[in-house]
């Protein structure tokens, strides 16, 4: 039920991702009695071979982008986003894909699915372009933005288990992000978890700058969450200024279009990897169910993609290897 166009474009996004992957069942949450009656619009597609792979629960409410996140606690105990949750918690789900608040999201998955042992701080995963065609993964974006430096160092673990099992990237090579490729560069908390990350018997390579995020150098890069989220939204605002840039420029003039039609397919496939919708969402790694976040203007595809996001995560039990890594990692540290 949450985000700019819900719940059309979740249901939409859900059709999508119904047809893509036959082993997968769907939990849809919200208002019962209304998605039921969009979904038997006429032509909408939802078939009753497709309907045998959906069960509709029932929530009372929903998380506004004006709520407090704590609002899932008392006041809005019955929403969709902490259902939604509470069916992962007791086993009839093993994910949950949201397209609404981005806290309250966070507060469900980390309050009600509850955290895997040894995490103290779970965090969120982006997967960035860059040269090379593989995302890099960086973490952590916005969850956390106090974090200490084992927390940064956990987000390292965390992304690279997820880089090399969910990614497929044998022997991710990690980095932190700082502000020089020296050891001695960066913070107290920087240099303490780049001490921390040398120990945890990962592929730990050193400092990452900024250009590194985009070059291909590192498979993944760690960092607490207000530099993260900092360089997350840039990113985006980057996208957006190319995209429409290029746009103009290649309206500009009756040559700009007739070179605009040469490049297009090229283009095309550029733009492709700037666009959020393809990677879905962000998994929030540490809890002990699968968790993806979406962004608020989501459209169908960027559901369908979500969802295939907890799909892998599920299938390569990602939750499974964070923890069995922990377990054999940490003392180390």
């Amino acid at each position: 039920m949450g985000g700019d166009n819900a719940p059309d474009a979740t249901l939409h996004g859900a059709l999508e991702a119904l047809k893509a992957w036959q082993g997968l069942f769907l939990h849809l949450v919200g208002d019962k009695a209304l998605l039921e009656a969009l979904m038997s619009r006429p032509g909408f597609g939802w078939t009753p071979e497709l309907m045998e792979r959906v069960n509709v629960v029932h929530a009372g409410s929903v998380v506004t982008f004006e709520d407090a996140p704590k609002v899932i606690l008392k006041e809005k105990k019955d929403s969709s986003i902490r259902v939604a949750a509470q069916l992962v918690r007791d086993g009839q789900a093993d994910g949950m894909v949201s397209m609404g608040h981005t806290g309250a999201a966070m507060m469900a998955s980390t309050l009600v699915i509850g955290k895997l042992e040894g995490v103290e701080r779970p965090g969120l995963a982006s997967l960035m372009p860059n040269l090379t065609g593989s995302p890099t993964v960086f973490m952590e974006v916005g969850a956390n933005i106090d974090s200490r430096p084992e927390h940064i160092a956990c987000f390292g673990l965390m992304a690279s288990v997820y880089a090399e099992k969910v990614l497929g990237i044998a022997n991710p090579r990690v980095g932190i992000l700082s502000v020089g490729e020296e050891d001695s560069k960066g913070t107290d908390v920087t240099i303490e978890a780049a001490t921390l990350l040398r120990r945890m018997g990962l592929n730990f390579i050193g400092n990452a700058e900024g250009r590194d995020i985009w070059n291909g150098r590192f498979d993944v890069i760690a960092c607490d969450g207000f530099v993260g989220n900092i360089v997350l939204k840039s990113a985006e605002g980057m996208a957006k200024l190319i995209k429409d840039g290029l746009r103009t420029a290649l309206t500009s003039s009756l040559r700009a279009k007739i070179g605009a039609l040469l490049v297009k397919p090229a283009l095309q496939d550029f733009f492709k990897q700037l666009d959020y919708r393809e990677y879905g969402g962000l998994p929030l790694l540490g809890i002990k169910g699968v968790s993806v976040i979406g962004h608020g203007s989501s459209d169908a595809h960027a559901v369908k993609n979500a969802i295939g996001a907890a799909l892998r995560s599920t299938e390569h039990g990602i939750n499974k290897r964070i923890q069995a890594n922990l377990a054999k990692l940490t003392p180390k540290a």
